[in-house]
């Protein structure tokens, strides 16, 4: 019980030397920071008590519309600022002050990866993983079926409908799960070089979902660690832990087999294979054989690769195959340009080389980048000197977030039918055009992005050249997602009726 008391006294001691820290002195970051809009704030806790830890993003979002295109917040005693609008961001990020803002903040609960994976891991460590990364997946090398997308596509299609080849209808159902377990299939080709059983797909499937919905938790106790209670009963909930070792121990047993590789370990660098085809984690361990990275970062780098690859693009193509199937009329546009390039009838060995022929095609990946952000509030970067964004100074240290979700449907920025599906806006653009910035921005931007392009633009011509799907239920397609990490796409089931 005496210990009980003095644990508790304790707390109100520190509780009591934070607060008079905070009423009666300021710190060079809070000083500098102070001249920025901001909503206002309560000792200790600043505005963390005003974060709605469900749905994060859209409460970063309406402080935007409150206070402007840069504001500040401070959570407990972390100094924050949010940035919305391309051109700001695009400014700090690309252009004038890249350099200063390529660190990741690093928050306690994202300390599963020890700072040495590919997510969170910060300078010249951080651009060799993601280096590796980026030259594995190439235009070149996509284009001349380095990942076998078109197979893996149609293999679906007969899979789902158990392969039934004199079949003209079958039900999906749960597409965003079926989009899911195709992805996590051409991933664990990409980093591992395997195909799975089922069972064990389905493992990685759900463990991989907790994971990613997990991260998308707000953690109190990331900014003031004695409001951890409030984290408990949510994490927990999550799985996340369990997840994460099972996701690990997994890959440490394919580790295992791949350090077994003669070639490897003698230092042959192809031991007469295609090094188009090498496996993700082969080139991670050559590294790891020099010297140039930790055995743990192979690992927690592939977890990271793995986790977020299917989830971002299952969700982005789950959500516009939703919308296709409400809008029957989209369809048969896409439809249209597909056989009016496909003269002779080859467009099953469609390659990411012919996008430029889709123009339409292109305009709905575009528009649902923008109507759809994957990643509405990517993880947050770090001040690694004092900046001025937009005529305010934001001092070195200061966590810094970027407003994606609020920035792509903002009337401020898109005009007065933001909030409207409208591919057309997109009509003579190029894939991915400036200012959409779904992939993120600068240094610490997506390096997977040309396997997302290729990957979906492979499934729309594949899809919607072979079937017109339908809603078999008489109410529209919820399409407007659940809000973490990622936005998650909500299961639906979809008719698919074939084309002669």
């Amino acid at each position: 019980m005496n210990l009980i008391y003095t644990i508790i006294l304790t707390i109100i001691i520190l509780v009591l030397i934070i607060s008079i820290k905070d009423l009666f002195f300021e710190d060079k970051i809070k000083k500098i920071n102070k001249s920025i809009p901001s909503p206002p704030t309560i000792p200790i806790f600043g505005n963390l008590l005003q974060i709605n830890s469900k749905d994060v993003a859209t409460c970063f979002n309406d402080f935007y519309k409150q206070y402007g295109k840069v504001y500040r917040l401070r959570l407990g005693s972390v100094e924050t600022v949010v940035l919305t609008g391309g051109d700001i961001i695009d400014e700090c990020f690309n252009k004038k002050y890249r350099d200063f803002l390529k660190a990741r903040y690093v928050k306690f609960s994202r300390y599963l990866g020890k700072d040495t994976n590919i997510l969170h891991s910060n300078g010249d460590y951080h651009f060799l993983l993601k280096g590796v990364l980026s030259s594995q997946v190439t235009v070149r090398k996509l284009n001349n079926g380095r990942l076998e997308f078109n197979k893996y596509i149609l293999q679906m299609f007969n899979n789902l409908n158990n392969n039934d080849e004199g079949s003209t209808m079958f039900l999906a159902n749960d597409v965003p799960s079926q989009i899911k377990k195709l992805i996590l299939k051409v991933v664990l080709n990409f980093t591992l070089g395997i195909e799975e059983n089922d069972d064990i797909n389905l493992s990685l499937f759900q463990n991989g979902s907790n994971i990613f919905k997990a991260a998308g938790l707000f953690i109190y106790s990331d900014y003031l660690p004695f409001l951890f209670p409030l984290d408990i009963k949510s994490m927990a909930k999550s799985n996340m832990i369990s997840s994460y070792v099972f996701v690990r121990d997994y890959l440490a047993k394919k580790l295992e087999e791949v350090k077994k590789k003669e070639y490897i370990i003698n230092g042959d660098d192809d031991g007469g294979v295609d090094t188009s085809q090498t496996p993700l984690i082969e080139s991670y361990y050559k590294l790891y054989l020099q010297g140039l990275i930790g055995y743990d970062s192979i690992l927690l780098s592939i977890v990271d690769i793995i986790i977020a690859s299917v989830d971002t693009t299952s969700n982005s193509i789950s959500f516009i195959i939703a919308r296709l199937t409400n809008h029957q009329e989209i369809q048969s546009k896409i439809y249209e340009e597909i056989m009016s390039n496909d003269i002779n009838n080859n467009s099953n060995n469609i390659s990411f080389s012919d996008h430029s022929k889709y123009p339409y095609i292109i305009s709905i990946m575009n528009e649902t980048y923008r109507y759809y952000a994957s990643v509405p509030l990517p993880e947050p970067n770090m001040t690694t000197e004092d900046i001025e964004v937009d005529g305010y100074k934001i001092a070195k240290g200061t966590q810094i977030y970027k407003n994606i979700r609020g920035t792509l449907i903002s009337k401020e920025f898109w005009g007065e039918d933001a909030l409207e599906f409208k591919p057309e806006r997109f009509k003579t653009q190029t894939l991915n055009q400036k200012g959409l910035l779904h992939f993120g921005a600068g240094p610490r931007g997506c390096p997977g992005a040309r396997f997302t392009e290729c990957f979906f633009f492979t499934l729309m011509v594949l899809l919607f050249k072979n079937y017109k799907l339908q809603n078999p239920n008489d109410n529209p397609i919820d399409d407007r997602g659940d809000v973490g990490l990622s936005m998650q796409c909500k299961p639906y089931d979809a008719l698919f009726i074939k084309r002669n």
